[in-house]
């Protein structure tokens, strides 16, 4: 018989999180890090849908532009609701008074290490702005890197082949690519009146708000964690604030034009 825990594989789920010191902040942690990864991966599934709807909507032969947008923005409406659970969770950790007493002990446990996090960024579009966040002051790969290529490498590899042309920030090109007009301002204005690509579009522009929201909120906690530390390198010794912060300053927006 079913029953609500053995449905939801709850015990298997509680006993997932398992502290390495006594800190009685260190189980938060991994909570709360737990929590954000089990939103991610739910969020790479409901990618994968809306990406497959908006290729399938700009098939339609009735409709030059794209045709019926519903299925997409129901997936994707998804994705922004669990993105807001992960950076509304974060901030949780910004409490921690003991972050010191293990922070040592995950070493070199590090982000960078967030296979689903890398797969979710992908599917999105950006580039591959990660890279040489984990290298230390002489340029070599940190350990933290070289364990997650030799774990995921061939994965990445395989998922920037896929979503090459299977992306947010494609299928947005693809739609400005068919819109009239003399510029890119007035070929958004086009799609801003049509009937299935204008509620896309606003859900493109709240992805890139709420992915830019996640980064800034990521990078100040952990200055605000390592500060208290006395520390400026991240748990796994990596490069937080270039891998962070050039997300913001080089990459962002990830839809060209749309917040004009």
């Amino acid at each position: 018989q079913i029953t609500y825990w053995s449905y939801h594989s709850l015990e298997a789920c509680c006993n997932a999180k398992q502290p390495l010191t006594a800190s009685k902040d260190e189980d938060l942690f991994i909570a709360v890090h737990q929590i954000c990864e089990l939103a991610f991966h739910q969020m790479v599934l409901d990618l994968q849908r809306s990406l497959e709807a908006i290729a399938l909507a700009l098939t339609d032969s009735c409709d030059p532009i794209l045709g019926d947008s519903q299925e997409a923005c129901y997936f994707l409406e998804r994705v922004l609701q669990l993105y807001n659970v992960t950076v509304t969770t974060m901030p949780i950790l910004g409490g921690m008074r003991a972050f010191a007493e293990f922070r040592t002990t995950i070493g070199p446990t590090s982000g960078f290490q967030s296979v689903q996090f890398r797969h979710l960024e992908i599917m999105s579009g950006v580039a591959n702005y990660w890279q040489g966040g984990t290298k230390d002051a002489t340029g070599t790969p940190h350990v933290a890197e070289t364990e997650f290529d030799r774990r995921y490498g061939a994965d990445i590899v395989t998922w920037l082949e896929q979503h090459r042309h299977h992306s947010l920030a494609h299928y947005y090109e693809c739609l400005i690519s068919r819109a009239t007009g003399g510029s890119r301002t007035e070929q958004i204005n086009v799609l801003r009146q049509h009937p299935h690509a204008a509620p896309l579009l606003r859900q493109f522009q709240s992805f890139d708000e709420i992915q830019t929201r996640f980064h800034r909120a990521h990078l100040g906690l952990a200055v605000q964690q390592l500060r208290r530390v006395g520390a400026d390198m991240g748990t796994g010794g990596t490069s937080f604030r270039q891998y962070l912060a050039k997300y913001e300053q080089e990459l962002a927006p990830l839809f060209p034009g749309l917040k004009e």
